[in-house]
């Protein structure tokens, strides 16, 4: 009889905490099904796409949240050099903005800040690399937002080359 007692006994306690661990479970799976289904607003200047096309690479940058006054681009150590850079809005149209080459960083100064809504696209024509057999490289994108003082991390755009050989 005692024996049977302990059974039935560790049985329940055994079946109360297998449902005790499968409940918690089963909630944070709601819950991540909920968040799932939720749409997340970005409020902020985020990269939206990067590539690159002959020897031109780019990088696209969406204007959310505040406008943009400054776009700051760190340069990959592995680039040596480019021969041109163009900035262009959505439709393809060149932006007015002033451009500073400085040992490893690109600034452009919008002549009118960007606003909320558009979309910027810095082009690099003509890029030379120091490692001919890189093949990845990644850009540093920052920003200043009208009416904040400081850099914004924007994000870091990728890069990746084509086989060369």
């Amino acid at each position: 009889m005692k024996g049977f007692i302990f059974g039935a006994l560790s049985t329940l306690i055994l079946a109360t905490s297998a449902t005790a661990i499968a409940t918690p479970a089963q909630s944070q799976h709601l819950i991540a099904q909920a968040q799932s289904q939720t749409g997340y607003t970005i409020n902020v200047p985020h990269i939206t796409g990067s590539g690159v096309l002959n020897n031109t690479h780019y990088i696209r940058v969406a204007v959310d949240g505040m406008s943009v006054q400054d776009l700051m681009i760190t340069l990959p150590y592995q680039m040596e050099r480019f021969e041109q850079l163009q900035i262009k809005d959505q439709s393809g149209r060149e932006i007015a903005a002033k451009t500073q080459t400085t040992k490893g960083r690109v600034t452009i100064t919008f002549e009118q800040p960007v606003t909320p809504g558009n979309s910027i696209e810095v082009q690099f024509a003509g890029v030379r690399n120091r490692v001919p057999a890189v093949k990845t490289l990644l850009y540093g994108v920052t920003a200043q937002r009208m009416g904040l003082q400081g850099d914004i991390p924007v994000g870091t755009a990728r890069i990746d080359l084509p086989d060369q050989s």
